[in-house]
């Protein structure tokens, strides 16, 4: 395929937590003018109006994106946030394997109509497993809760950055904070019921954390300053403890923390969420110049904690 000369930015999963962030990120860059071309985002279940009406925006799963699309508006680059998603275990799976054969398809299809074009793709840090130390990108993938069913599911990217066919470049994101996902679930609508913020576990495990504002910032920037193929843990703050971190969610709804027995973590959630909630995913980076070049959006975790309570709060 010839080259176009203009610039397409392509976001999957664009209406999803953290696609929608970096699709609100590169449409106020180009707001600013500090880039041109069009936005093509791609959505399936979720519609969000400001994408659909301010953006190139179409209505595929990942399964059936068209070639076509490249065809008619050829990538300069690719976000990938577009992860097929379960409520239960056995969800996730068929999730995963549908997953697998949507990205292999998809690859497929950058082979034939773009090669050259760099991917950047959004996993996440459980793909390490439960460590104590912090972990840089050289350590090795040892999947638990609900990485486990997508590290399948992600397994063809994975194989292309390493066999460098393609410009592959894997993202690993923290716990990110925002007011949705897993700290409203776990954190603050129990904390709502019961008027205490809930520590799982011991408290002990360590936690990397970074906001949905800054992950989607790193994201960017990963496509903007990376090298290719070059994979990146995306964090915003030291790692911390949930037992810290809890209580300073509780200090912001003026409120007390409670412990909640491993055991009944696990009898109350099940295998995967009680491992996601429970195991110790510390990470750092060994590319120390591309994230020093990132200004965050976010440097004062407190900050951060305070401003998404009262987003929810606002919502409840």
């Amino acid at each position: 395929m010839t080259k176009s000369k203009e610039t397409n930015k392509w976001i999957l999963g664009a209406t999803g937590y953290v696609g929608q962030l970096v699709t609100h990120r590169l449409f106020t860059e180009r707001t600013k003018g500090n880039w041109s071309g069009q936005l093509i985002t791609l959505g399936q279940k979720t519609i969000v109006p400001w994408i659909m009406e301010r953006t190139n925006f179409h209505l595929f799963p990942l399964s059936a994106i068209p070639e076509y699309l490249f065809e008619k508006y050829p990538p300069t680059g690719i976000y990938h946030c577009a992860r097929m998603a379960g409520n239960s275990d056995r969800a996730r799976r068929i999730a995963a394997r549908k997953g697998y054969k949507a990205n292999q398809r998809f690859i497929q299809l950058i082979r034939d109509q773009q090669p050259t074009v760099p991917v950047v793709y959004c996993s996440g840090t459980l793909m390490y497993g439960n460590t104590v130390h912090a972990v840089d990108e050289e350590a090795p993938l040892r999947p638990i809760a609900y990485a486990r069913a997508y590290e399948y599911a992600e397994r063809p990217w994975v194989l292309a950055a390493e066999a460098g066919e393609l410009d592959v470049r894997i993202a690993r994101p923290g716990w990110i904070l925002g007011p949705d996902s897993w700290f409203e679930h776990f954190f603050f609508k129990p904390a709502l019921a019961t008027g205490k913020v809930p520590v799982y576990g011991d408290g002990n495990q360590l936690m990397s954390l970074i906001s949905v504002e800054d992950c989607a910032g790193q994201l960017v920037h990963l496509m903007d300053h990376g090298a290719p193929n070059q994979s990146v843990n995306l964090f915003g703050f030291e790692p911390i403890k949930q037992k810290d971190f809890a209580a300073m969610v509780a200090q912001c709804l003026d409120a007390n923390t409670v412990y909640i027995k491993a055991s009944d973590t696990e009898k109350k959630y099940g295998k995967t969420v009680f491992e996601a909630l429970t195991s110790s995913t510390p990470v750092t980076t060994k590319h120390l110049d591309w994230r020093a070049s990132y200004v965050p959006v976010y440097q004062d975790l407190r900050v951060l904690i305070e401003a998404t309570v009262r987003r929810l709060q606002a919502n409840h």
